[in-house]
């Protein structure tokens, strides 16, 4: 009789130059502008995921091929933002967010060049940084207007801002909860291209959204499989039962909130 065993994954030993990356990255120096940019690329990936990249030791590795950035947990001030000017080719971008740096650490004029120049930007986040308004977010589109994922959440976006991203025919996820848009700006927003392109819309905390915009949305965004409307205070029952009728049976996640 053979008895059956469960197999264990087989742990890859680090290479040679995986230790010695994770070496330099305990001391970090000015020698990295040094370095060829695939090794700066491994390195500011480690220390970027670790939350240890500053303003310093971002200027000595940033690169003009950088394609992914997450600095989401990274202490990087509007000096920072100044070497993304070098990043023609950034796809993705996560800017630090509260609590790792404070709200205002960002100001407008330093974010509104932030799309400049990368129009093969297709996924940026800006959460809870009160630097991004409504220019800010109209002149990241015209920069971008490819862009697919936009995370903007806690920020002091108006109506305006939806009526620019309404522009972003391959928008596919849109993050706008808890800021201080209407009904109004729903109704821009899903009106044109980006109703038919949308999956996931989150507007939760949204205080001053009302079952208008639900209907909207639900007759609009046709693709739509994610919805987040928890605590919007001005919703009744009426919204969910709007997306039970148009939506509830092609829904992936929905989530609201009852009052």
């Amino acid at each position: 009789m053979i008895q059956g065993s469960t197999s264990r994954p087989i742990m890859q030993p680090q290479t040679l130059q995986e230790l010695c990356l994770d070496e330099a990255c305990l001391i970090p120096t000015d020698s990295y502008t040094r370095l060829p940019w695939t090794l700066k690329d491994q390195l500011l990936k480690k220390l970027t995921r670790r939350g240890k990249c500053t303003d310093d030791i971002f200027s000595w590795l940033i690169h003009s091929r950088v394609t992914e950035l997450d600095l989401h947990a990274c202490l990087i001030s509007d000096a920072g933002v100044e070497y993304l000017k070098t990043t023609k080719c950034l796809k993705v971008l996560y800017m630090p967010e509260p609590p790792v740096v404070e709200n205002n650490n960002f100001s407008e004029n330093s974010l509104m060049g932030l799309g400049e120049g990368k129009s093969m930007l297709r996924v940026v986040a800006l959460n809870g940084l009160c630097g991004v308004t409504d220019g800010v977010i109209g002149s990241l589109v015209g920069g971008c207007p490819q862009l697919q994922e936009v995370h903007i959440s806690s920020t002091s976006i108006t109506n305006h801002a939806l009526t620019a991203l309404a522009n972003l025919t391959q928008l596919v996820c849109l993050n706008i909860g808890k800021t201080q848009i209407s009904d109004i700006g729903i109704q821009q927003l899903v009106s044109g291209g980006v109703g038919q392109s949308l999956r996931e819309l989150r507007i939760d905390g949204c205080v001053r959204l009302t079952d208008d915009s639900i209907e909207s949305i639900c007759h609009c965004c046709t693709h739509l499989n994610i919805l987040c409307f928890h605590h919007c205070p001005r919703l009744s029952d009426r919204s969910r039962e709007l997306v039970d009728e148009y939506k509830a049976w092609r829904m992936k996640q929905l989530t609201w909130t009852v009052y």
